[in-house]
């Protein structure tokens, strides 16, 4: 039976993994961390499923490709459930969009973007006034006095999700290969191609006959232009406080998001540095991100601190995903922080255009809608 070799084992490619070895596909993936120590920008990630809370700011293929996930997910969330008996938390309560007063401009230019975008009056997207804010999030602070309910935005929880495809993957006979470090040899016999080449492992040749290469940032050297974007992120305990949906703050410097992650722990996140540095966390962020925090909830005041996480999403310069192929190998990369919002769209597209056996045409009846 023909390989398929699977390079890097975060989102993407722990659902291609999933997805071809439910066709019979005979499957390696290549992971660079260990088991136990997950290191892709998927694990970190908020994961949230939210176009309209990004519309004003992302390309419209972002937005309809989350569109499109926002069908998929539920499908595929079912699906994997009964290959690995795992169900896997996915919070459909929208999300709340605010603003300090003090950034009310955010909020009109928000919603003059979405006038231009003729979505402003969608069903989905539901202004709050007054006593409103409070009704859908009594925990917000007294002064926001308004904002936007994102109705049909959504949040999965990515660390479950992860081990649920990885388990579902092992049963079917995926073999993984953690710790990890692959790359592309382009000389043979004293030739360079840059567009082909054999893959090695640790200095071993990889046998498969095709190869999908998913590994972020670390595919920089095969990828024209692609960087890593520094994150930040804070998570806490406070199981006094029952926020129901994700929090996103408009700010003029940076996208400041609140997420519930279960028994009392919410995952706040804010940085955007354009540094490719892993190293943990600043004073000066952690000072921001505690700040923003109780601003935002006066009543974490007393919430416990967990940990501070980064980590190094992938980008290019329009901030759009790449899809490429060239000879035997598949690159996907280029999520940035839309690594949830676009996985199920890009694999559907991956199905279409580039002969992957996924089985995605099952979903074909999902609802297909363009709002760009």
């Amino acid at each position: 039976m023909n390989t398929i070799a699977i390079l890097g084992g975060g989102l993407v490619g722990s659902l291609l993994a999933w997805r071809l070895a439910r066709q019979g596909k005979k499957v390696h993936l290549y992971e660079a961390a260990s088991e136990n120590a997950p290191q892709s920008a998927a694990y970190t990630a908020a994961a949230m499923i939210a176009p309209f809370a990004e519309r004003s700011v992302c390309h419209p293929d972002v937005f309809n490709a989350g569109l499109r996930s926002l069908e998929l997910w539920p499908e595929l969330l079912k699906e994997l459930e009964q290959d690995c008996g795992v169900k896997v938390r996915y919070q459909t309560q929208g999300s709340l969009l605010l603003a300090h007063p003090s950034d009310y401009a955010e909020m009109r230019q928000f919603e003059a973007d979405m006038r231009i975008h003729q979505l402003l009056n969608h069903v989905s997207v539901q202004h709050l006034a007054g006593s409103e804010v409070r009704a859908v999030e009594p925990d917000v602070a007294a002064h926001f006095t308004e904002g936007y309910w994102l109705k049909n935005d959504a949040q999965v929880d990515n660390r479950s999700l992860l081990l649920a495809l990885k388990k579902a993957a092992q049963s079917m006979g995926v073999e993984y290969y953690f710790n990890s470090q692959v790359n592309k040899d382009h000389v043979n016999k004293g030739q360079v191609n840059k567009d082909g080449g054999d893959w090695f492992c640790d200095g071993t040749k990889i046998n498969a006959e095709r190869f999908i290469d998913t590994r972020g940032v670390n595919a920089k050297s095969e990828i024209n232009n692609l960087r890593g974007v520094r994150g930040e992120v804070l998570w806490v305990s406070c199981p006094e406080v029952n926020i129901q949906r994700p929090l996103r703050l408009l700010h003029p410097r940076y996208h400041l998001y609140l997420v519930p992650r279960g028994e009392g722990r919410y995952q706040l996140g804010a940085t955007e540095i354009e540094s490719e540095d892993r190293s943990p966390v600043s004073v000066r962020s952690a000072m921001e991100m505690l700040s923003a925090l109780w601003t935002l909830v006066p009543s974490m005041s007393e919430a416990r601190i967990l940990s501070f996480e980064t980590n190094l999403r992938p980008a290019t310069p329009d901030h759009k995903p790449i899809i490429q192929q060239h000879e035997n190998t598949l690159s996907i990369n280029g999520l940035f922080r839309h690594g949830y919002l676009l996985a199920p769209a890009l694999l559907e597209r991956c199905e279409k255009e580039y002969s992957l056996n996924l089985n995605m045409s099952l979903f074909a009846n999902a609802l297909e809608t363009d709002y760009a």
